[in-house]
């Protein structure tokens, strides 16, 4: 075995087992493939070549389909490349041997094909599974109406959500402690020297460990995941949520030019909204598996921010929250 059979015998391998980790649950899913996907323009596998050629004289119709009316479950696949190299021909004959010659005489019949709710990593990942000269070919999405998608679309939407899962808390979805942290500095530096304010919302889940131990850890994921989701819905567009703590959720939001006193009464208006999504147990939760939550709010001085000194105000008033409970809500 030489060097090179080894390294694409590990590349398979490594394939495989990344397949497997999807499957299972250990890699997090991307959407859907079908979203990426654009429908096919379909021919029968009888029609001649010649009427197939000025299907492609479109310039953004970049795949055809091809079905046999005796197999409509087996779709073949003309892409514009595969076209004009079976056309060219190696001596440059292929247009006078093919033009009257059937659609299936010049299209792919083994193309890759995957089910509509496929991920997107999962459809690179058999992909570029494929032997060298056919890793980059074009991948059918099979469904009522076939559609496909190039393989540089699905690397690049794989890049795309990768980066944002790197961004992400892959529990709750919501932007991670480093990001949360990045975002709020770059506003911190927005404001300056203007009359605008940071305003922020720390979210604190009351007796998290005890829940955790009582229900078990999946379950403790479960209310995070739907606190997080509830949260998302509850506050305007414009505000950043994420997860700063295990237990710990923060709502960030620039606020407008106002006095001290309305600031004040903004940022506790903010608070408040986290208590009133939070309040109730949603359904699917029962009598014991919803926890009270704990919620503080901090806001800037004008024009002026100090990220550290921000978050540290609010833990100090979770803190207290914790010791001294209050009776706002």
């Amino acid at each position: 075995m030489t060097c090179g059979d080894g390294d694409d015998d590990r590349g398979v391998a490594d394939v495989q087992t990344l397949l497997r980790d999807l499957r299972s649950g250990a890699v997090p899913p991307t959407a859907p493939v079908a979203t990426l996907a654009v429908p096919l323009q379909v021919v029968d596998a009888e029609m001649p070549v010649h009427e197939v050629e000025p299907l492609f004289l479109d310039p953004a119709l970049l795949r055809i389909g091809v079905l046999d009316r005796a197999d409509l479950s087996h779709i073949g696949l003309i892409t514009r490349s595969r076209f004009n190299a079976g056309m060219a021909g190696r001596l440059g004959y292929g247009r006078a041997v093919l033009t009257r010659r059937p659609a299936r005489a010049v299209a792919d019949w083994d193309p890759l094909v995957v089910d509509p709710a496929s991920s997107v990593v999962e459809a690179a990942l058999l992909a570029m599974s494929r032997p060298p000269e056919a890793r980059f070919d074009d991948v059918v999405v099979r469904a009522e109406i076939w559609s496909a998608t190039g393989t540089s679309e699905l690397v690049h939407a794989l890049a795309a959500a990768l980066a944002d899962q790197g961004m992400r808390d892959r529990t709750t979805g919501l932007v991670n402690r480093h990001n949360l942290e990045h975002t709020l500095e770059s506003w911190a530096r927005e404001i300056r020297g203007t009359r605008r304010r940071l305003a922020v919302t720390l979210v604190d889940v009351a007796a998290f460990g005890l829940l955790n131990a009582i229900h078990g850890l999946p379950h403790g994921d479960r209310v995070l995941t739907t606190m997080a989701q509830a949260l998302t819905r509850a506050y305007p567009t414009g505000c950043v949520l994420g997860r700063l703590g295990d237990d710990e959720i923060l709502i960030a939001a620039v606020l407008p030019a106002v006095p001290d006193e309305r600031a004040r009464e903004v940022a506790e208006d903010l608070r408040r909204v986290s208590l009133r999504a939070l309040d109730a147990a949603p359904p699917g939760f029962v009598d014991g598996e919803w926890p009270a939550v704990r919620a503080v709010a901090a806001v800037s001085l004008q024009g002026w921010a100090d990220v550290p000194l921000l978050l540290q105000e609010v833990h100090r008033g979770m803190r207290q929250e914790k010791a001294e409970p209050s009776t706002r809500r």
